[in-house]
């Protein structure tokens, strides 16, 4: 059983261990692990489930292959940048978000190109030359100009370019942040690098805020901070800019939620939601919104040259935010999102459109508590199944309809509330402990089997052996009280015989083969347990490892079908002394029971498992068992199943026998009959002989007794043997008389 206790142990332990694991993955998760299990889920479903394609609130005009082969390659001179500005306000634009940093001054302007130029040749008027074309109007003036020309917000770009100390600073600010709840620069993302626009152009336009931090090219576009840490200083997302000044405000406010303790699981620290021009937006704890994809863009981009070329192509941008972006310059212009691959401009169209038309996703302050919850109570009802369960299919479906629950529940969630739930840490864990509970059950069911068929396949019938099998805690390991009735048989008179057999190896276990397969079919038909054979005799027990409502009865009729069933085995005696020439001598058979408490468990070593049953009731069965010769009947009864049985069989009394355990002595019985042989009138002649033979022999009236025998011997059934050895004892009282209190009893000593 020890295999099969360790295999248990770890079926516990292992899973414990893997979902304190996950719970703590689920409150701290310095590897990203919980992270990265959360996004992949979080793309599934806007694969599975992208955004409706509405009426944009956003557009995106992209500055793509097709504008730049009408235009001309990028960069493009600022005053043609600078035109496509001024005709997307003509547009109709309420407010417009150029999606790209321009730190340093446009190299064809004038100015630039007379200083990269080489000296011109002798005899040119190299000055006259040069002072016309310093003359002609800075391309960077002009872009300037036209940044004027309404709501224009520029775009920032954290993670890269110049620190603080090297002169980067912050824009100039038209809003103010109102926080509540707590300190917003403990969960906004800190950024001490950042790529500005040129002084000139921040003047110019209407707002600058920041878009995609540098590292988001790198890595898959999910969610958009709305408000970065320039190194102490703060900072809204140009989306939000843009929503600020087409609404007039200059308000932002932050709602966060900060734990009393970090054991407080109830809601998730952080930034809860972002306030701007009446909108509330929820965010990440690190405030950033979650970006939900449209599949389909048309309508939702537009490229620039449409702007520009006036031939019947206008589009009419009234009432809608405008994004210009670059997606043709180079592969760097593109990030990868769970749709794919989109310009960065268009993800921040995205983030408006979500926004302004008010499909943001959410997740609520119990989503994590409840995960953890779901996480525990579910990995604690699959280890408990599986480990109650001897069927695989149950657990199985339980386990798959946990899963497959928690992932129609996130699917539901997302779907009909826009609610974010990340399933896969609770549904890997589900999985993984279901596995590794069921392998480890599998592998201690397998070893139980095993155990229990080599311990019982011969001792048990098949029936209750499969019993035994699917509830294997019936064998118990230590010792453990149980009341039992004890059978041993065996064979009287086979020692006379067995010397003629010992050279016939084959024969004499045919004997004996013979009489245990008729005695076992006999015990297994009842109920019964083959505790072991020895030598010529047969031990049974009853009433362990399963409860029997009338064991004692069931161990009666065993005994006298065994008497029964000997007359197959005596004519096959009969055939073979003919044959061998050689006097028949008759076997009969020996049995003795008794029942009372035993203890049950392993009786073998610690190391080497042997399951048995011992015990007063099983000494003393196996004490009648010999005796019983002595006594003539073939069944002798312990007064333990004398009790039981009470009147329903023809029970004569033999002896009182004393043992250490019963000093005042133990009735034995010889089992005659059943109910039918006990009303008959030779068995009621029979007991009112014994009634008063023992009347007599225990009031030590010895003459009495002697007469009482005389009368007996003459009844019809009358024991001989029995009365024989009554006369013995009389006449070893006789000379030795027992004492006053003696009782009648016959001190057996340690049996």
């Amino acid at each position: 059983m020890q295999p099969a206790a360790l295999f248990r142990r770890l079926a516990w332990f292992l899973p414990v261990l893997i979902v304190a694991g996950a719970l703590a993955v689920s409150l701290n998760d310095p590897l990203g692990t919980r992270q990265r299990l959360a996004d992949f889920s979080f793309d599934l479903l806007q694969r599975f489930e992208p955004r409706p394609a509405a009426h944009p609130e956003a557009i995106y005009i992209d500055i793509d292959t097709e504008t730049v082969n009408r235009l001309g390659h990028w960069p493009w001179p600022r005053p043609l940048f600078g035109k496509l500005i001024e005709a997307v306000h003509e547009a109709g634009a309420r407010a417009v978000l150029i999606d790209e940093t321009m730190e340093g001054p446009d190299p064809t302007s004038p100015e630039q190109a007379v200083a990269l130029w080489p000296p011109l040749a002798t005899g040119t008027d190299a000055a006259a030359f040069t002072e016309a074309l310093k003359s002609l109007p800075r391309h960077d003036m002009v872009f300037a100009s036209n940044l004027r020309k309404g709501p224009t917000v520029l775009s920032l770009t954290p993670g890269k370019g110049a620190t603080k100390a090297e002169g980067a600073s912050l824009p100039a600010s038209g809003w103010f942040l109102e926080a509540e709840g707590g300190d917003p620069f403990a969960f906004l993302p800190r950024y001490r690098q950042w790529a500005q626009n040129l002084p000139a152009f921040e003047r110019a336009a209407t707002a600058t805020g920041a878009h995609l931090p540098a590292h988001a090219r790198t890595e898959t576009v999910r969610r958009l901070p709305l408000f970065v840490n320039l190194d102490g200083g703060l900072l809204p997302a140009a989306v939000l800019e843009a929503i600020r000044l087409d609404a007039g405000e200059s308000r932002y406010g932050i709602k966060m939620h900060t734990p009393e303790n970090r054991f407080d699981i109830s809601k998730t620290p952080g930034i809860r939601s972002i306030a701007v021009a009446g909108r509330t937006v929820p965010v990440t704890p690190g405030g950033e919104l979650r970006l939900y994809f449209r599949a389909e863009r048309e309508g939702a981009s537009v490229s620039a040259w449409r702007f520009l070329e006036k031939n019947g192509t206008e589009v009419d941008l009234t009432g809608r935010t405008a994004v210009i972006g670059v997606s043709k310059n180079g592969i760097d212009k593109f990030h990868m999102t769970p749709i794919g691959p989109l310009p960065a401009g268009a993800i921040a169209a995205e983030a408006l459109d979500q926004i302004l038309s008010g499909v943001v996703i959410a997740r609520p302050e119990w989503a994590q508590g409840a995960e953890m919850l779901s996480l525990a109570l579910g990995s604690l009802a699959i280890l408990l199944l599986v480990l109650a369960s001897r069927r695989r299919v149950w657990p199985f479906l339980f386990a798959a309809l946990l899963i497959g629950g928690a992932l129609y529940g996130t699917w539901y969630a997302f779907t009909e509330r826009l609610w974010l739930f990340h399933p896969m840490l609770p549904v890997l864990t589900f999985a993984l402990v279901y596995i590794i509970t069921a392998a480890l059950n599998r592998l201690r069911i397998d070893e139980e089997t095993r155990f229990i068929e080599n311990q019982f396949t011969h001792r048990l019938p098949k029936s209750r052996l499969r019993r035994l099998i699917v509830q294997p805690r019936r064998i118990r390991r230590k010792g453990t009280g149980v009341e039992v009735t004890s059978l041993t048989g065996g064979l009287r008179g086979f020692n006379i015989i067995a010397d003629r057999y010992l050279a016939d190896p084959e024969a004499y276990a045919d004997i004996l083969n013979r009489f245990f397969t008729s005695a076992t079919k006999l015990v297994h038909d009842r109920n019964g347990m083959i505790e072991r054979y020895m030598g010529e005799t047969v031990h049974a027990i009853w009433n362990t490892p399963f409860a029997e409502a009338d064991h004692a009865a069931r161990a009666c009729d065993a005994a006298l079908r065994m008497t029964e069933q000997l007359d197959a085995l005596n004519d096959f005696l009969l055939e073979d002394a003919s044959r061998l020439n050689m006097p028949y001598v008759p076997l009969s058979v020996s049995i003795g029971i008794d029942s009372g408490p035993a203890i049950e468990g392993n009786l073998g070593a610690f190391h080497n498992f042997d399951y048995g049953v011992s015990g007063e009731p099983v000494t003393f069965a196996a004490y009648l068992q010999r005796h019983a010769r002595h006594y003539g009947p073939a069944i002798i009864v312990g007064e333990g199943t004398a009790r039981i049985l009470g009147e329903r069989y023809a029970l004569l009394e033999v002896d009182l026998i004393a043992t250490p355990r019963h000093a005042g002595g133990w009735r034995a019985y010889a089992l005659l009959g059943d109910s039918i042989v006990r009303a008959s009138p030779k068995f009621r002649a029979l007991k009112e002989a014994h009634a008063a033979l023992f009347e007599a022999y225990r009031g030590q009236r010895w003459a009495e007794a002697r007469a009482v025998l005389r009368e007996a011997r003459k009844l019809n059934g009358a024991i001989e043997t029995l009365y024989d050895l009554y006369e013995q004892r009389i006449t070893h009282f006789e000379a030795n008389p027992p004492g006053a209190s003696w009782n009648g009893v016959w001190y057996a000593g340690r049996i």
